[in-house]
């Protein structure tokens, strides 16, 4: 991989020189850390590692595959985990995710890391048709052991799926994997201390095991450093600006691989550590940061539905179902760098709770048909299940050019000049003037490109869309209207601006964006429905509104919007990175998303990134689906200065 010798990366606010070249070792390390899942992804890790010293070394990164529950049973386990942590201390099982172990860690070329996961997928067919409905589990409860074991029929399914995949690995990459020979279970706690037992196996007996579920076969990595003994993982809570040459840079969210050695016998509060997100190692402060759980810094490779049911009442055919949306890059907040710190919005963010489930699996009078446990499922409807379609903008201007583009674009009188072909053809006028587009940012015309791409996948899927909301975000009102014409749909099709489906205000900095009316977007040319009555209006929205609140606003929209449609037909709503989690979860009836992770997730939505939820009215449920079209994916492709060549 080559980089531009002349350019400098600023990470983080220092400023790091780039390497003239990376070798082949250095690309596909970059790979492999973020899961192939995208080039500008893989770029932005390299380009942060410039400084790691195991940058160009061939040091395989170590993979384990994992069963992990997702729904209500997953939400027990994660409440599980949480409530033993605040209330009986750190135990052993909070150094990883709830999980049950199908293998032991192996390593694997960095350059045969795509090759392991089409071995994962390839045994996950060959067990296809043997894949169990549901994965029956007991509670063991002992004085230094607490935890919950497959059932021996659902065991030797796992088992025979993990052989197959031991032997699809060696075959095809070399590997060697090691399936687990120990009884599998999920571990819930141990090395704890004896008063605590009698609380811990307390709550463990308030877990429902026949709570629904949906299981997954996870295929995680972690950093070579991540895999010594010795080491622990810290969590940073607040940032550091070095003033020493051997002092560490802190980044909030980052993680620090410290040695056990090094936090014991150091007693002035500071410890050497290594930057998971940069590599690079020197002194930091203790206090700015707290113990996390390892598996924090691990990435997921492949996820693949293991179950066929979501719940205990029936089976539901899993064909195209996904557990989450891939992981890639392209949110505002990792592309601008401007939403690093999260310390001001979190102070308005009390502990999450769970928010109303309107397709909880259980009768509900006036929402779910009554559902017996062990009866037959009803026979599927002859017609198409709905499916609501949740797409985050186009690329836009200020992230790619950065804020100066107002100042590069529009002249002393305010008039707007095209400095750049991906620049608009033409912006709105604005009674700010140029300063209102400061917080409400047009698209590109790549981005306008990538949007009539992704109607036209939508047209090419077979999607009946009937209803289109966003955003009035001028970049989401204007990825909606290109959509529409990738789409070639009817003029009677108009988009609804609707203010509820504008991102978590969190990152508004506390100043709202100054919308344009939906006369102006009109006046502009854009295909909105003057006559739609707005859900929520703008000034109901809370500028200090936490994560946990700004899921409760989407779920409310939500239940609107079904309300509202009834009917048959497809439903396309376009909003924000923040959306496709914001609003996909409370359709399936899950609790809000713990803050961090959220975050976390949200800077990982690429745009003109979807999510696609499915209506399965058998069973009175929603539950997300792979996206009915492809997803769309493309290089960065950066500035050219033409005088280079008078060098």
């Amino acid at each position: 991989m080559v980089m531009d010798a002349e350019k400098s990366h600023l990470i983080r606010g220092r400023h790091k020189p780039i390497r003239k070249k990376s070798s082949s070792t250095a690309g596909e390390k970059a790979l492999a850390s973020t899961g192939h899942q995208d080039i500008q992804l893989a770029s932005d890790w390299l380009l942060n590692h410039m400084e790691d010293p195991l940058l160009d070394k061939d040091i395989a990164r170590e993979y384990v595959l994992y069963a992990c529950a997702v729904g209500s049973l997953g939400e027990d386990m994660d409440n599980y985990w949480n409530s033993t942590l605040a209330k009986c201390g750190r135990n052993g099982a909070h150094s990883l995710l709830p999980h049950i172990t199908l293998c032991s860690f192996f390593t694997c070329p960095d350059s045969k890391v795509e090759v392991l996961c089409q071995a994962v997928q390839k045994a996950s067919e060959l067990n296809a048709s043997n894949l169990p409905d549901k994965i029956d589990l007991e509670l063991f409860s002992s004085q230094n052991f607490i935890g919950l074991f497959v059932q021996d029929k659902q065991s030797s399914i796992l088992r025979k799926l993990t052989n197959e995949f031991a032997e699809a690995a060696e075959k095809m990459t070399g590997c060697k994997v090691e399936p687990h020979r120990k009884e599998l279970h999920v571990t819930l706690a141990y090395q704890f201390a004896a008063n605590a037992f009698t609380q811990l196996d307390k709550m463990a007996k308030q877990i429902d095991l026949k709570a629904a579920a949906r299981w997954e076969l996870r295929l995680y990595s972690r950093d070579p450093r991540a895999a010594k003994s010795e080491v622990q993982v810290a969590r940073v809570l607040y940032p550091h600006n070095p003033r020493v040459d051997d002092e560490l840079e802190l980044i909030v969210e980052d993680f620090i691989y410290v040695t056990n050695t090094d936090v014991t016998m150091n007693s002035d509060g500071w410890y050497q550590g290594t930057s998971h997100m940069t590599g690079c190692t020197g002194m930091f402060p203790g206090n700015y940061t707290e113990k996390a759980p390892e598996s924090d810094t691990w990435t997921v490779h492949r996820i693949i539905p293991l179950t066929k049911t979501v719940s205990s009442h029936g089976p539901i055919q899993l064909d195209n179902k996904v557990a989450s949306p891939v992981k890639m890059a392209g949110a505002d907040e990792q592309q601008s760098g401007k939403y690093n710190s999260l310390a001001g919005a979190l102070e308005h963010n009390p502990s999450n709770h769970s928010y109303e489930n309107l397709f909880r699996l259980k009768k509900e009078a006036g929402i779910l048909p009554a559902m017996v446990p062990n009866s037959k499922p009803p026979a599927a409807s002859s017609s198409k299940p709905r499916r609501i379609v949740i797409i985050r903008h186009a690329e836009r201007v200020d992230v790619t050019f950065g804020e100066q583009w107002l100042q590069y674009s529009f002249d002393n009188k305010g008039v707007y000049h095209r400095r750049n072909l991906n620049m608009p053809k033409k912006v709105p006028n604005r009674p700010g003037g140029k300063k209102d587009f400061k917080k409400d940012s047009p698209i590109t015309e790549m981005g306008r490109y990538q949007c009539q791409l992704t109607g036209e996948g939508i047209v090419e899927a077979g999607l009946n869309i009937t209803q289109v909301y966003s955003s009035p975000a001028l970049r989401c009102v204007q990825t909606a209207d290109a959509i529409l014409a990738g789409m070639k749909a009817p003029d009677s099709l108009k988009i609804q601006v609707e203010p509820c489906v504008f991102e978590w205000l969190a990152w508004c900095k506390g100043i709202f964006p100054k919308w344009l009316s939906v006369a102006e977007l009109a006046a502009f040319g854009l295909k909105v429905d003057q006559s739609y009555v707005e859900f929520l209006k703008t000034s109901r929205l809370d500028l200090k509104e936490s994560s946990d609140a700004y899921f409760k606003r989407c779920n409310l929209l939500g239940k609107h919007i079904l309300e509202k449609n009834p009917d048959d037909g497809d439903v396309l709503i376009v909003g924000h990175a923040s959306s496709l989690d914001g609003l996909s979860r409370p359709l399936q009836g899950l609790s809000s998303r713990p803050t961090k992770e959220f975050c976390k997730l949200v800077q990982s939505v690429p745009y003109c990134g979807s999510v696609a939820v499915q209506e399965y009215k058998e069973f009175g449920i929603w539950d997300l689906i792979a996206p009915p079209f492809p997803t769309l994916t493309h290089s960065p492709n950066s500035r050219f200065d033409w005088r280079s060549m008078q060098t």
